[in-house]
This record gives C-alpha cells, structure tokens and sequence, in this order.
C-alpha cells in the first residue's frame, strides 16, 4: 500500500509540474504578439538609397482588403504627415513622386472605419533619382497624397 501511495503522490507531482510548465509570461511565445496585430516593412530595408518609383512591400497578422469588405487596411505616409496617407488594400505598393532626399516612410494598420488597428512601421530612405513622374499610384485610393504618392 505504501509503494501504490508514493506512486500516485509521484504521478500526481509529474502532473502538476507538466501542466504547469505551460504557465506564466513565456507562455504565449507560440502565438506571437499575444494577439496583437503586426505589421512590418520588407522593402525598401532601413537607411536605403533608392530610386523612383519605390517598391513598398510589408507584411501584417491581419486580412486586408477594401475598406467597403469590412477588412483593416494600411495607411501609407511620409515625414510623418500622418494626415497625408494613402489607403492600401493589398501588401505591395508603388511610390512614384518624392523630392530627392532623406524622407521616412510610415505605414499603419487602421480598420475599415479607418480607426487605428494598433500596428505601425517606418524606414528611412535617400531618394537619389530616379523618374518623379505624376501622382497617381495603384492603391484603391485615399488620403491627400501630399506628396502625390
């Protein structure tokens, strides 16, 4: 009877210590952002020289889509005029005109009511050359394109 006690009493320990080990702050490590939304540039990489038109290419946690789909979307800025974005639905996006120079690209995730989603991410580029063509680029539109990006 003694051995079947100090049995269970060692399974039980095994148990408690196993079911524990999926406790406390690292325990989310799996999930990433603790269910945060992310968002993150690919390219153009920080600190780049670049040319016109610049390729943007990103990544984020969420679906998006047009804002009449319900799905969050990406707002796309310079020099920090966040008042000043364009709307983009997809992960790619092309900017045209930017005087040459060092600016700082910003994107953040906004919801389909354009409310903030809580992800953001900036690069600095050098703008060397490159053709400064005209305005319009192939996002689903938005935003005052200050720049004619």
């Amino acid at each position: 009877m003694a051995t079947y006690i100090k049995m269970l009493t060692a399974t039980g320990l095994a148990c408690t210590v196993l079911g524990l080990s999926g406790c406390g702050p690292d325990s989310q490590a799996s999930s990433g952002n603790a269910g945060k939304p992310t968002l993150s540039i690919q390219a153009p990489s920080d600190g780049a020289n670049v040319e016109l038109p610049i390729t943007l290419k990103f990544t984020t946690s969420e679906d998006i889509g047009p804002t009449d789909s319900g799905k969050d979307h990406v707002h796309v800025f310079v020099d920090g005029k966040t008042n000043e974005y364009t709307v983009v639905t997809s992960t790619t996006y092309q900017i045209k005109s930017l005087p040459m120079g060092r600016h700082i690209i910003g994107v953040t995730l906004q919801h389909a009511d354009h409310s903030p989603a809580g992800a953001s991410a900036q690069v600095s580029v050098n703008v060397t050359g490159g053709s400064s063509g005209g305005g319009s680029s192939d996002s689903t539109g938005g935003g005052n394109g200050g720049y004619g990006y």
